[in-house]
């Protein structure tokens, strides 16, 4: 198994089927592996190194059922809540493989995190995996701890590998790039010391532009938003693995400014009942023929502001890394140059060693404002531009004030 620090993303549906055919048809991900039990269908999706998991609760789980790989996603983490059928979607769980699970579990209790699952060994004749279940600090996001040295299956032990599982010659995503929480108010700086202590995570400014202290902002009159990352330090004691590859995934806090009025952060805690993960971003060697065909293919994007392309210098940059303004203009994707000096590791830049980056957002994934993807290649930068970003979460305002003006 390729080495790098996320095994693989959880999404808990009401209807696997629905974002099977999905993922497939639209995403051209592959189905690589089921597995189907009493309480749980589940669905293993791959495009490139990305890997998702698909999970349908099927019946409520009380506490006397095990299952290894299994908790609840919705407000269930909750202590004292009765299993309960979850009346919404959401991506809870985000995976992460470690080299010495006992000794992270053990020091992870003694700091006073939950443990959702305790360790325990699972096996089949490909080999045997070890795996634990935490409680992130964030609303109802877990990551399962995972061991699995030397294993040979397509997944994990007890999934049944899909016989056509090899054919990845129509994927257009290479790996996750990025994941991104939504919390309340005021609170990264908790999500920050905690993913710090507990995984040795290390904070990182999004563009050039941030201030360290408060975190990159965007102010203005339909936006009000607080943007901080993190990611693994290499040089961290805490067992997790990333390779010395340059797409190690990273994440990202996204909180309403206060006093800002509703906002789409404040529309994402509503509609998912509580602080979760709000998008993942897939990574893209070629993104203008990925979204072309993405939207061939039916996938629904949050289009950006037609003035994005007329800004001050926007065209002279597009032009001086070598793009094509019309087909972006055309796909809505947007880029922002990166030039600050990398760190010596990655990829190097484009034309004239210009570092930066291409995104775009697609309109949520289930019928709440909540879940969404996006659509990123990344060419030398690690960050992400400043540009972009206001533009990127001014698409998605856009798109929920609209939804808004139709219901009125």
């Amino acid at each position: 198994m390729q080495d790098c620090c996320v095994h693989h993303v959880e999404f808990g549906v009401r209807n696997g089927e629905e974002y099977l055919r999905k993922f497939k048809n639209q995403y051209k991900f592959a189905l690589v592996a089921t597995r189907f039990t009493k309480h749980l269908k589940q669905w293993v999706l791959l495009s490139g190194t990305a890997r998702i998991l698909l999970t349908q609760q099927m019946s409520p789980l009380a506490n006397s059922v095990s299952d290894v790989y299994h908790v609840p996603w919705s407000r269930l983490l909750q202590a004292n809540q009765e299993p309960s059928l979850s009346s919404i979607d959401s991506v809870y769980n985000v995976a992460l493989q470690v080299k010495n699970i006992q000794a992270i579990t053990e020091r992870l209790s003694r700091s006073g995190v939950t443990i959702a699952k305790p360790l325990q060994t699972a096996s089949d004749n490909h080999g045997e995996v070890k795996l634990a279940i935490v409680r992130s600090c964030i609303g109802n996001v877990v990551h399962t701890l995972i061991e699995d040295a030397g294993y040979k299956g397509p997944f994990l032990p007890q999934f049944t590998p899909v016989s056509d599982s090899g054919d990845q010659s129509q994927k257009l995503t290479t790996h996750l790039d990025h994941v991104t929480f939504a919390c309340d108010s005021g609170d990264s700086g908790r999500i920050l010391d905690w993913y710090s202590n507990c995984f040795g995570m290390r904070r990182f400014l999004i563009s050039r532009d941030e201030d360290e202290a408060s975190g990159f902002v965007i102010d203005s009159e339909d936006i009000g938003v607080r943007l901080k990352a993190f990611e693994y330090w290499k040089c961290a004691e805490t067992g997790l693995t990333t390779g010395n590859r340059p797409d190690s995934i990273k994440f990202v806090i996204a909180e309403a400014l206060p006093n800002q009025g509703p906002n789409q952060v404040d529309t994402f805690l509503h509609d998912h009942e509580g602080p979760g993960i709000q998008h993942i971003g897939l990574h893209t060697d070629n993104i203008v023929s990925t979204v072309a065909q993405l939207k061939d293919n039916g996938v629904e994007f949050a289009e950006p502001p037609y003035t994005y392309y007329t800004e001050v210098g926007k065209l002279e940059e597009i032009c001086d890394i070598g793009e094509d303004v019309d087909l972006l203009r055309e796909n809505g994707i947007l880029v922002d140059a990166e030039a600050d000096p990398g760190d010596g590791e990655g990829s190097g830049g484009g034309e004239g060693g210009l570092r930066y980056l291409m995104q775009k957002f697609t309109k949520p994934l289930s019928d709440r404002n909540t879940f969404f993807l996006e659509i990123i290649q990344r060419v030398g930068a690690r960050g992400f531009g400043s540009g972009n970003i206001t533009a990127l979460w001014r698409s998605v305002q856009a798109y929920m004030n609209s939804q808004k003006e139709n219901k009125s």
